[in-house]
């Protein structure tokens, strides 16, 4: 009879280990996560991609890249400057798309084309070094930018004045769209951003609506690195 129970005990003990080694076995990692940047031209229209792109220069304590901010690869991805397009109602009407770059609540830009009047154009951008910069002063977009609150018009979409008003408040805002707009070759602003991080990025828009580019609207040419 001991015999008899001895041999059971060892069977129930034999069938909760394998029941153990089972469920261990079952169980599913995570995912770990992987940071994915996005590579020039950009897709910011504003039906296509309402979010936006967002820029985070340093991730992880190296280079980064950009996001569509609807659909970010890693969770923890925070933006330093974000560039994307909203609708605004112009007076006889009708719909315009209005792209525009607005930088982190930490995050400080310069226009160095205004610092340095002959610092424009992608071949000066290329050659920028942090060794070759005129004294300068970083600014901050304005606290209460804010296109939430604007008066609607007819089309249910913000007045064209008062979103051209709030763009104003902005550092980069829209005064890029000129220079990467016309046929004038090498009238490209260049700008100075400084990341939460205190690392210093060199940014140009070098040609909007971008092209080459998989559609003829919606995407925008931005080029962009670390000043060394």
């Amino acid at each position: 009879m001991k015999t008899h129970i001895s041999v059971l005990i060892l069977a129930v003990l034999l069938i909760a280990l394998t029941s153990c080694d089972d469920d261990n076995n079952n169980v599913v990692n995570p995912v770990e996560e992987q940071f994915v940047s996005l590579s020039s031209p950009y897709l910011i229209c504003a039906t296509r991609n309402p979010g936006g792109v967002g820029f985070d220069f340093e991730y992880s304590g190296e280079q980064g890249g950009a996001n569509n901010l609807d659909s970010l690869t890693v969770s923890d991805f925070a933006y330093d400057a974000i560039i994307r397009t909203v609708k605004a109602e112009k007076p006889d009407g009708c719909l315009g798309g209005m792209p525009y770059i607005a930088l982190a609540s930490n995050a400080e830009a310069v226009n160095y084309s205004a610092v340095d009047t002959t610092c424009k154009g992608y071949p000066a951008y290329q050659n920028l070094v942090e060794s070759d910069l005129l004294s300068f002063t970083f600014a901050k977009d304005d606290s209460d930018f804010n296109l939430s609150d604007l008066t609607k018009g007819d089309t249910g979409k913000p007045l064209l004045n008062e979103v051209k008003a709030e763009f104003n408040k902005l550092v980069i805002g829209q005064r890029w769209k000129t220079s990467a707009n016309n046929e004038t070759s090498g009238d490209e602003l260049i700008w100075i951003i400084k990341t939460p991080e205190n690392r210093w990025v060199k940014l140009i828009v070098t040609d909007f609506p971008a092209n080459p580019a998989p559609t003829a609207t919606g995407y925008i040419a931005l080029e962009w690195g670390f000043l060394k």
